[in-house]
């Protein structure tokens, strides 16, 4: 992905096969089949079917930031400054509505569905193109990228589910509603209703499953290219990403079983940054991508919304940054803290002269860095670090296996304080060890998307000491999601508006 050919192939491959999902006058969950002819003879060409592959990680490129965002402004860690855009604004405070269609109902939405009509073309063709009678080596190309595709898919609706739609464990047997489930090329004029997240939860589960058989088949076929135990490239959807995001859905489904089996599945086979490394997999993520890296975003020669939102340096400062209780939880010694601080480098002139302002650094290259081309940041999607605190927190549920969560926990503050296990001094109870994993998710997921959602799977009050006027709320609470957007509502007569939103 590091060829901007293949960014601009992609992003004209997407633009030709969906026009739907950027034209805001239609439904989203709808696609207008236009020049067939011309996509079916692209995506028979071998380069075009690679090349819509490539299409998709740019469409989780523009999805996942957007995800991020939402779930730290609406969460407690933040502060917002007065460079903040409106969208931004109603959402730390809880205003938004469904008639907010210029920011996040909207582009959410939009920006999920797109993913997934993307892997429908690519899951329809990709079928077709394994009975063309290509080369080996090229049907399991076909068959990994439709593994990514099935990935992709399961991503986008699990997030897409935990924004617009109540938790997993919201009702006793999970049939509240959740979001509608589109598994083929959809028609022009087709409306899509929204299914139980049951549902939801089950195909979200099918895709990954069929993910990691087509990974299996492939890398059979070709194993130099596609295998089980090792991250050849977190630039691109592995195998072990679907174990990585398998233990991450059944953490949120409360299947302690499961989250810790795939949990520990991806830590035997994914080390940690060492401390050496940590900063830097963050600050020059392209030349240190981290060991610890299981999948994430390449921004290489690419806009990064994410360097504008927290940038302390640019016009006008940072929109976000972090709120004051971020500097009162980690140690002195904790490698973690430094990335809360921007410490201009030598050279640096204008805003921050002589200051070091509060920054969320993880999103913030060095300016040392020459190369434009690689002045990004790559957002993680899974790191090895998150099934750490996932097995701690499962093994404490399913079984109070004190020593197992210490030994994870010890491992990511040891490597935190650049000092051996046996100095980290922890709870020895079950419940003690539950309150560290959630300091400790913290301390080391902080600002990467998980803050809100923890806190709604735990069923806890959203409290907070940050600057937001909305202080408090409890949980339950319609305000824990997003409205389906006016613009959606009025386009899909099988649309069903999320509770406490229908007369806003």
């Amino acid at each position: 992905m590091k060829n901007i050919t293949k960014y601009i192939v992609s992003a004209l491959f997407a633009a030709a096969i969906l026009p739907a999902c950027s034209d805001l006058d239609k439904k989203l969950l709808t696609v207008e089949v236009i020049g067939k002819n011309t996509i079916e003879g692209f995506m028979k060409e071998y380069d075009g079917y690679v090349a819509a592959g490539e299409g998709l990680h740019a469409e989780l490129r523009a999805f996942y930031p957007i995800r991020i965002k939402y779930a730290e402004i609406a969460g407690d860690l933040l502060n917002i400054t007065a460079s903040a855009e409106e969208g931004d604004r109603l959402l730390f405070n809880y205003q938004m509505e469904q008639q907010h269609i210029a920011t996040y109902p909207r582009t959410y939405w939009a920006a999920g569905w797109s993913v997934i009509t993307q892997v429908s073309y690519i899951l329809y063709y990709g079928e077709k193109n394994l009975h063309l009678g290509w080369s080996v080596a090229q049907n399991a190309t076909v068959r990994k990228i439709m593994a990514q595709a099935h990935f992709a898919r399961a991503l986008a609706m699990f997030d897409l589910c935990n924004a617009y739609a109540q938790p997993y464990n919201y009702s006793a047997d999970h049939s509240h509603i959740g979001i509608p489930i589109l598994t083929h090329i959809a028609s022009f004029d087709e409306a899509l209703p929204r299914q139980s997240v049951a549902e939801v939860y089950a195909q979200i589960l099918d895709d990954l499953g069929s993910a990691m058989s087509l990974f299996e088949t492939a890398g059979k076929e070709l194993p130099d290219a596609v295998q089980k135990d090792v991250i050849k490239d977190c630039y691109h959807i592995s195998y072990i990403a679907c174990e990585a995001l398998l233990a991450r859905v059944y953490l949120y489904m409360e299947n302690w079983e499961k989250a810790a089996t795939y949990a520990k599945s991806v830590m035997d086979k994914v080390p940690l940054s060492p401390t050496a490394e940590y900063i830097n997999m963050f600050r020059t993520s392209q030349a240190v991508p981290g060991a610890e890296s299981i999948f994430r975003i390449n921004n290489y020669a690419a806009s990064s919304t994410m360097s504008s939102f927290f940038d302390p340096t640019r016009s006008g400062g940072a929109k976000f940054e972090p709120a004051p209780v971020m500097y009162t939880v980690y140690a002195a010694d904790d490698i973690r803290r430094q990335l809360l601080t921007y410490v201009p480098e030598p050279g640096e002139t204008g805003l921050i002269a002589g200051q070091t302002p509060k920054a969320v650094c993880k999103y913030l290259w060095k300016k040392s860095i020459s190369d434009e081309n690689l002045q990004c940041h790559d957002n993680f999607v899974f790191r090895a670090s998150e099934m750490y605190l996932i097995h701690a927190e499962a093994v404490l549920k399913q079984s109070g296996d004190v020593a197992a969560a210490s030994s994870d926990l010890k491992a990511l503050i040891a490597r935190a304080r650049g000092v051996e296990s046996s100095a980290v001094s922890l709870p020895s109870t079950v419940d003690g060890l539950l309150e560290a994993v959630k300091t400790e998710r913290i301390k080391e997921l902080c600002f990467e998307g998980h803050r809100l959602f923890d806190i709604i799977r735990r069923k806890e009050d959203l409290v907070r000491t940050n600057n937001a006027d909305v202080k408090t709320i409890s949980y339950p609470h319609y305000r824990f999601i997003l409205p389906i957007d006016q613009m959606e509502m009025q386009s899909n007569e099988r649309m069903k508006q999320n509770e406490g939103y229908e007369t806003k």
